[in-house]
């Protein structure tokens, strides 16, 4: 699968409240190509697009996601924080993101987020939702911190392409990789070096990192050979 060398993180994080609808639709009209996105589940099993484990940053709540149900989720604003035009943002289900971001043309990275404990469980309903979902033409890329996830993913969706993400790129990191058998490794880019990107390239992966807002830091990283920028301010970065 080619990947677009811009990704808008959370939508346009930056530009319109992060994980929403509306940040979907802001990065597809920039002309956005792929948006990453977070997924976990409500205490009652549906699977949200939120990336906080509690509330209260990007919705108007209180507590841990996990023991709040949906009905309770759907009843928060998700947009005011950011600005008075996005007041009565929700927060939208999977499925609901997946067909905006199909209908706008754009491919997804979908980071399986699970709160503790769920990781196999978020894993598995991420993937159902995403084979009912999903008409998109575009790229399609689970991702995931967590192992349980992308090991459930290689097992119960090996049709569709895995990206391993590394903050830190702790020992063995390339060697998870390879045998999660991952299209790419998604890196912080402050430990995403030259000698880590070709050595990414040399295993048959491609190179993504995170989260870059600096343009001269994302021209630098393309430069030393880079796949793919996640950035918050895709508006800055498309030019390049």
């Amino acid at each position: 699968m080619t990947y677009p060398k811009i990704i808008g993180h959370r939508g346009a994080a930056a530009l319109a409240p992060e994980n929403t609808l509306a940040g979907f639709a802001k990065a597809a009209s920039l002309g956005v190509k792929m948006v990453e996105l977070d997924a976990k589940l409500s205490a009652d099993g549906e699977v949200v697009v939120h990336h906080d484990d509690t509330l209260g940053r990007t919705a108007n709540g209180q507590g841990p996601v996990a023991q709040a149900s949906f009905a309770a989720l759907r009843a928060l604003d998700a947009g005011g924080w950011f600005g008075e035009a996005y007041k009565g943002e929700r927060i939208p289900t999977l499925a609901e993101a997946l067909d905006a971001i199909a209908k706008a043309g754009m491919g997804v990275n979908v980071e399986i987020k699970p709160c503790a404990g769920r990781e196999v469980e978020t894993a598995e309903k991420v993937i159902a939702v995403a084979r009912a979902q999903w008409k998109g033409d575009g790229p399609f890329q689970f991702s995931s911190f967590k192992r349980p996830c992308l090991e459930t993913a290689l097992a119960q969706a090996p049709d569709y392409e895995r990206g391993y993400l590394t903050d830190n790129f702790a020992e063995g990191w390339l060697e998870n990789a390879q045998a999660l058998k991952c299209a790419s490794v998604n890196g912080n880019f402050r430990g995403y070096t030259r000698e880590r990107i070709a050595a990414t390239h040399a295993a048959g992966l491609l190179a993504l990192t995170y989260t870059v807002n600096e343009p001269a830091i994302a021209r630098q990283l393309l430069a030393n050979g880079m796949d793919g920028i996640i950035t918050d301010v895709p508006d800055r970065m498309l030019a390049l």
